[in-house]
């Protein structure tokens, strides 16, 4: 491949925070509130011009995981996750619990929830910087980040934060790093998805439908070739306004069948293009097909498509397939978990529920192997494939956020910690916050 070269360039440091949060999505708004309640400078930075990531961005909708799976599903999340799900609730943007399988899921309003995050980031003096993009990073002598490069809208700068949590989805710093990293299951991820959504549903009869005859009739059509419907068992979600659906419908690969990444331009460059194709052929099929869509219209799809996977770093701890299945419990924990292991693979999406029981993820699963004062949190802790298709959800990121945050002040006042989950949980409770486990 070609080479160019580019010379070395001197940049002005434009902040030296206490913390440096990557990402703004919702493991990234946790763990900049959990840093500044502990007392924190936080700088945080975003690629978009609002908070979200990928439940935003790419419009997921709902707040999975805050419910046990099982025949009575009741909420055994809570902390930092009741707290954002209860400031939805007081302005309109999140409505009741519905049912998802054997478990349940929250639906949100998205520009209730960029609303409600800013809010809360500002009232906690965090420091943000929407449309900032990480370049870059160079090491300092003990290993761990010296100073960031970051290109904003005015040009390239720099900051050197003294503690840093990837909260990229992508393990952006810790790559940049050079820190260890997988990639799915042999370099297979899970599938990406192209949410949208519809208004002009008569809601009445979108509720007396029975959800697996929509599936039935889906399978029937692609079958016959009457439209291109690639996935078969999809999910359709009354928003809290009561009057638009939210449509997780899609699944999109490469013609050969193969997965895109969602760290490579030209990979996402066709799933974008292919996901909005798919998203139309979808909601076409919904408007002439099924009762109750038939004055429906295509309100917008997600700013992106939604990505489930992407790097995962090698930590002190793994999440294991079988800590999921077998509910492993661990002291310290950040957060528990019982959402299913929701694998979206290139075939049909299958479901494993962890019916009248959880596991929990532990805090070392956050902490990359050999970066100190670098911690992770959201999609790209440790995990195995399995595993991580159940515990990337937003529940779970904001549990695994807010405790990464609150450590920092740990790793602030000593950097050489090795820091552990009961040490965690114990700082929390001294700054009295409650931790995902955690109810009144």
């Amino acid at each position: 491949m070609e080479q160019a070269h580019f010379p070395a360039i001197d940049l002005p440091v434009i902040a030296s925070p206490d913390v440096c949060v990557v990402g703004a999505g919702p493991a990234g708004v946790a763990a900049a509130l959990g840093a500044a309640r502990v007392g924190l400078s936080v700088l945080l930075i975003e690629r978009y011009g609002f908070c979200g990531g990928a439940t935003v961005a790419g419009l997921s909708g709902s707040i999975c995981g805050l419910y046990s799976s099982g025949s009575q599903p009741e909420q055994i999340v809570f902390g930092f996750a009741e707290e954002f799900r209860a400031a939805l609730a007081a302005r309109g943007g999140a409505g009741e619990a519905i049912p998802f399988g054997r478990t349940k899921l929250v639906p949100h309003d998205s520009l209730i929830w960029k609303e409600t995050a800013d809010d809360l980031l500002q009232a906690a003096r965090v420091r943000m910087l929407y449309h900032t993009l990480l370049l870059d990073v160079t090491r300092a002598d003990d290993g761990g980040v010296d100073a960031m490069l970051l290109r904003g809208m005015e040009g390239l700068f720099a900051v050197r934060p003294r503690v840093v949590v990837d909260a990229s989805g992508d393990a952006e710093v810790v790559h940049r790093c050079g820190g260890d990293t997988t990639f799915g299951r042999q370099g297979v991820v899970q599938a990406a998805t192209m949410v949208f959504r519809l208004g002009g549903v008569d809601m009445d009869q979108f509720f007396q439908l029975d959800p697996r005859r929509i599936d039935a009739m889906i399978t029937e059509a692609h079958e016959r070739g009457d439209y291109d419907l690639p996935r078969h068992h999809v999910y359709l979600f009354p928003m809290p306004s009561g009057r638009e659906l939210l449509c997780n419908m899609t699944r999109i690969t490469f013609p050969d069948g193969s997965v895109p990444s969602g760290i490579r331009s030209a990979d996402m460059t066709h799933a974008e293009i292919a996901g909005r194709r798919q998203a139309r052929a979808y909601a076409e099929f919904l408007k002439a097909r099924v009762p109750g869509f038939s004055r429906a219209y295509m309100v917008d799809t997600g700013a992106q498509v939604g990505i489930r996977q992407t790097r995962s770093i090698v930590g002190k701890q793994q999440l294991t397939n079988d800590d999921v299945l077998r509910g492993r419990k661990r002291p310290g924990a950040v957060t528990h978990s019982a959402w299913p292991i929701e694998a979206h693979g290139a075939g049909e999406l299958r479901i494993q529920y962890l019916d009248d029981d959880y596991y929990d993820i532990p805090f070392e699963a956050l902490t990359p192997r050999a970066i100190p004062r670098l911690l992770v949190a959201g999609r790209c802790l440790s995990a195995e494939h399995e595993a991580l298709a159940s515990a990337r959800v937003t529940a779970q990121c904001f549990g695994m956020g807010y405790a990464a945050g609150a450590a920092c002040g740990l790793l602030c006042r000593e950097p050489t910690a090795a820091l552990n989950g009961p040490d965690v949980a114990a700082w929390m409770r001294q700054h009295r916050l409650r931790t995902s486990t955690e109810h009144d």
